[in-house]
Order: C-alpha cells, then structure tokens, then sequence
C-alpha cells in the first residue's frame, strides 16, 4: 500500500534541508511585536500604512515588468520578475501579514483603530493578487509572439498603456486607504473607464485575427490581456472601500 500511495503522491523527501523557494530571509523578531502599541497606536498604524504603501509600489513595478517582459519576449527580464518577487515582494506581504494579524488579534485596540487595521489586512489580501497576477504574466513571456518586440512603447494590443493605467489605480486604491483621501479612490473607478476601452479594443481585435494556425499565441496574448483587467478591477475593488 505504501508503494502504490507513493506513486500517486510522491516518495517522501530524503533530506529535511528546507527548499530555498519556501524560505523567506527575513526575521520576525525584529518587527518588535507587542501587546500594546510601542508609541501611541497613531504612530504604529502610520508605520503600517508606509510599509504597505511600499509593498504596494513594489507590487506595481512588479507588474509592469511582467508586461514588458510578455510584449519584448525578453526571458530574462521575466525572470528578474520573479527574482523581484521573492527578494522585496514575498518579505512585505510576510511583514505586513504579522503586524496586522498581531495588532487586530492580541492589542484590544479601539473600534476605529481596528477597522483601519482590517483595512490593511483586506488591501493585502488584494496586493497578494495582484502580485501573483504579475508572475503569472511573466511565466507567459517564453509562449506568446508580439508584433513590435523592438519598439520600446508599442504593441498591437495596448497592454503598454492598460499596465501604466492600472499601476496608477493601484497606487491610488491604496492611497485612499493611506491618506484618508476619497478623491483618489473616486479617480481610480473612473480610470477604469480607459481600462475597459483599452481591454475590449484589444479582445475584439484578437477575435477578428484568430485562426488555427496562431491560435495558440492568440490564446496566451489574451490570457496577459485579461490579467491585466483583472488586476485593474482589483484596484477598483480595493477603492470602491473609501469612496
């Protein structure tokens, strides 16, 4: 019985050395957790919201090299990507995961106090998304032929602008969140207006050229279409909170 489970699910592994894409190089002991606020809790949760800002800029950028990398067919900066994920990417959402998870659950904080709180946690939630959005992009970029793959700014599709358009909606969800501010949440929905366009220009132009032979290619530029207008309706939903 032992052998026929270990074909269907695999030997177990010979060695407990840990395998270094599960190992994040960052020590949780040094976010200086508390059963009450170190400071006021005003200065702690200005502190979350920076380092969820810049785990937020991190996940933008990150997207908009996958995009690169998909329409250039550039392997190499695909893989960068990934490389970007795991050194600053991975690390934030790890920290931010913590603090919010302590702060909500062990500090007794104030009902205000812990619905901002509860915010960040559900704009982690979104940016962990988004962040596997990108990769998913990236892992497209050895299977998918563009056009223009020499013109830095141009593709048949218009993902160049659908990915700017997007990160700017990221970065201003998160924003809203961050400086309490609706105008950023309310101009994030209306970016989404430029999104749709750009998004149903590009799928009816994909439909009208499909044909057995490009098929395949046609199938995985569609699939980088689609993740980018996904990630720009996790930016509205993300807004569509501090409206």
């Amino acid at each position: 019985m032992a052998n026929l489970l270990g074909k269907f699910f695999g030997d177990s592994p010979k060695t407990a050395e840990t395998p270094k894409a599960f190992t994040i190089q960052i020590d949780p002991l040094k976010f200086a957790l508390s059963m009450k606020p170190q400071g006021t809790v005003h200065v702690q949760l200005e502190s979350l919201k920076q380092k969820l800002t810049k785990l937020s800029s991190n996940v933008e950028n990150n997207l908009m090299l996958s995009i690169r990398a998909s329409t250039k067919a550039n392997i190499e900066l695909a893989a960068s990507a990934f490389k970007f994920d795991e050194a600053y990417i991975r690390k934030g959402k790890f920290e931010v995961e913590y603090l919010t998870l302590a702060y909500a659950s062990f500090q007794n904080l104030g009902a205000e106090d812990l619905k901002a709180v509860n915010y960040a946690r559900m704009i982690l939630r979104e940016l962990e998304k988004l962040a596997q959005l990108a990769l998913n992009i990236a892992d497209k970029t050895g299977y998918v032929e563009f056009a223009n793959v020499q013109e830095l700014h141009k593709d048949e599709y218009g993902l160049k602008p659908m990915g700017d358009i997007t990160a700017e909606m990221i970065k201003k969800a998160v924003e809203a969140y961050v400086s309490s501010n609706s105008k950023h949440a309310s101009e994030t929905l209306m970016m989404m207006q430029e999104i749709q366009t750009l998004y149903d220009a590009a799928v009816a132009k994909i439909k009208a050229s499909v044909n057995d032979q490009n098929i395949t290619n046609l199938t995985g530029i569609l699939s980088i279409v689609e993740h980018v207008k996904t990630s720009a309706d996790i930016s509205c939903s993300i807004a569509s909170h501090f409206c």
